[in-house]
């Protein structure tokens, strides 16, 4: 019966695979079809070298920002036959069930460290904004324009800042519109701070207003934030550390009664039975990790 139920959840993985495959490349048949059309039309413009799109889902595109990863066609592929060797080999020497685990759990895993590394960086670029901003009102003080100001208090801003908004200052350097340079980034980071930003910026420029004002209010409220949020932190950290005690339990438990006994674990890899329980164990582990996460997860 577990064969079987395995079995049948690697077919819908396959097919949902093949489907994603199929629904990609005709995005990327329209995109170079786009590209002739208007390469014929404008027949005097200058050729530019193509640019192959990757579809990836709408909630992956903002972590892959954060995270500051970008994910190319080369490196897709090479993800691809990797997990395909690794999920062929475990079918033919393991079967079935480790497999699918490998299929489901193997995803979960790369999710769960790009959200890691994400937040990380985003922690790090939220905490250096203050400052930054400083800056940019001080340059606009001795008569910077608002698009030098934005682009030469890179110079001095942390790498965090830098690495960040680096595509910034070098459209605004070449004359682009700073309303919509930044609202681009916002858009793409999907950052509440950098939103707020990219709002400001875009509201005193359509209705006036002094802007080194915007920014020490926006200052100060990035301030307060990250005041908030280092003392929910300290407040949620006895239950952070009760949340991993508690996952991990039933792991150290399973490791020293195989230790202890190592026939103990026959049961549940020959038995019909053992196999059903193992599968119900490792499932009900799986959603009280979930589970346990997002009740953890703060958002303010």
């Amino acid at each position: 019966m577990v064969r079987g139920a395995a079995y049948l959840l690697l077919a819908l993985l396959i097919l949902g695979a093949l489907a994603w495959q199929w629904l990609a490349e005709r995005k990327r048949d329209r995109v170079v079809l786009d590209r002739r059309l208007e390469a014929i039309a404008m027949p005097d413009s200058v050729a530019v070298r193509p640019v192959v799109a990757i579809s990836v889902p709408e909630r992956i595109a903002p972590l892959l920002a954060q995270a500051q990863l970008e994910l190319t066609a080369r490196a897709l592929q090479t993800i691809a036959v990797v997990g395909l060797v690794l999920f062929l080999a475990l079918l033919l020497l393991a079967g079935p069930v480790p497999a699918l685990l490998a299929a489901v759990g193997l995803p979960m895993v790369a999710l769960s460290w790009l959200q890691g590394r994400a937040r990380k960086r985003i922690d790090a670029l939220t905490e250096a904004l203050p400052l930054y901003l400083d800056v940019v009102r001080q340059l606009q003080a001795v008569g910077n324009s608002l698009s030098q100001a934005l682009e030469r208090a890179l110079a001095d801003a942390p790498e965090t800042v830098k690495s960040y908004f680096g595509p910034v200052g070098r459209r605004l350097a070449m004359g682009a519109p700073v309303a919509e340079t930044m609202q681009q980034l916002a858009d793409r980071l999907q950052v509440p701070e950098v939103s707020m930003i990219a709002a400001a910026i875009r509201t005193n420029l359509r209705y006036g207003g002094s802007i080194a004002t915007v920014f020490s209010n926006l200052s100060a409220i990035l301030r307060e934030r990250l005041r908030i949020r280092r003392e929910l932190q300290a407040a949620t950290s006895e239950a952070k550390v009760s949340s991993r005690v508690l996952i991990g339990m039933p792991l150290i438990a399973m490791v020293m009664l195989v230790a202890m006994n190592r026939t103990y674990i026959r049961f549940f890899i020959d038995d019909e039975r053992g196999r059903i329980l193992a599968m119900s164990a490792i499932g009900l582990e799986v959603a009280g990790i979930l589970i346990i996460r997002r009740l953890m997860r703060l958002v303010f």
